[in-house]
C-alpha cells in the first residue's frame, strides 16, 4: 500500500489526471489496462504497474474502486480537495490520502464509491460536519450494499428480519416502539438520515425521535 500513496497524492492534487479521468469517460478497465488511456494518471498507473506483476484480483478491484472515484470527483476542484484532505488528515492524525486509499481498498462493493463520493462532496459544501463524514464511511463499511437501499424503508417506525438487525448494529437506526404483542419497531437517527440523504441522496422527510414509546396493547386476564 505504501508504494502507491504518493501517486494517489499526486493525483488528487493533479488537474491534468482528473480531466485526462473525465475526459476518457467511464471506459471500460480492460481499456485501461491493455490500451492504456489513463497511464498518465499516476495513480492508474502505479497500480497498473502492480497488477500487470501480480494478477492479484484485489489489486484489479482496487484501480475499478479508484478509477471510479475519480471520475466521479471530477466536478471538485484542486483546493476544496487539498481543503478537505487537509481537515481529514488532521483528524485522523495520519495522513489523510492514506487513509482514504486504504478506505478504498476495504469496500466491499464498487457501487459503495458512489456513495462515499456523495459523502465527500457533501463535506466539501460543509452539509456535514468532519467528524460526521468519518462516522459514515464507518458504517459506510459494516453494511453490505444490499442493506444499504433498504435504509428508506426506516423513515418510519419498522421492522424487517435481517435488515434491521445490520443497521441497528452499525448504528443507523434507533428502537423507537417496544411493543409487547408484535415486534419492536425501529427508525432512522441522525447517522442513518445523513447516510440516506448525503450518501445516497434521497429526500429525507424524517421525525427523529429521542426517546422510546410503548405501543397500546390489550391486557388478557390470567
Amino acid at each position: 500500500m505504501n508504494n502507491i500513496v504518493k501517486p494517489f497524492e499526486e493525483t488528487f492534487k493533479s488537474k491534468d489526471a482528473y480531466d485526462l479521468v473525465a475526459d476518457a469517460g467511464d471506459i471500460a478497465m480492460d481499456a485501461i489496462i491493455d490500451d492504456g488511456v489513463l497511464d498518465g494518471v499516476p495513480i492508474i498507473g502505479a497500480i497498473k504497474g502492480l497488477y500487470k506483476v501480480t494478477k492479484n484480483y484485489q489489486t484489479f478491484r482496487l484501480m475499478k474502486k479508484i478509477h471510479r472515484f475519480i471520475f466521479i470527483t471530477h466536478d471538485t476542484t484542486i483546493e476544496e480537495r487539498m481543503n478537505f484532505i487537509s481537515e481529514y488528515t488532521e483528524k485522523n492524525k495520519e495522513d489523510g490520502c492514506e487513509v482514504l486509499l486504504a478506505l478504498l481498498d476495504r469496500l466491499d462493493n464498487t457501487n459503495k464509491v458512489n456513495i462515499l463520493t456523495n459523502l465527500m462532496k457533501a463535506k466539501i459544501k460543509e452539509e456535514i460536519s468532519i467528524e460526521d463524514f468519518i462516522r459514515l464511511c464507518a458504517v459506510l463499511e459494516r453494511i453490505p450494499f444490499s442493506d444499504i437501499n433498504e435504509l428508506q424503508k426506516y423513515k418510519e417506525d419498522y421492522y424487517e428480519n435481517g435488515s434491521t438487525d445490520i443497521l441497528l448494529s452499525a448504528g443507523v437506526l434507533s428502537n423507537t416502539v417496544i411493543d409487547a404483542n408484535d415486534t419492536n419497531k425501529y427508525r432512522l437517527n441522525s447517522l442513518g438520515v445523513m447516510l440516506l440523504k448525503h450518501g445516497l441522496q434521497q429526500d429525507v422527510d424524517v421525525e427523529i425521535k429521542d426517546s422510546t414509546h410503548l405501543s397500546d396493547f390489550d391486557w388478557h386476564e390470567m
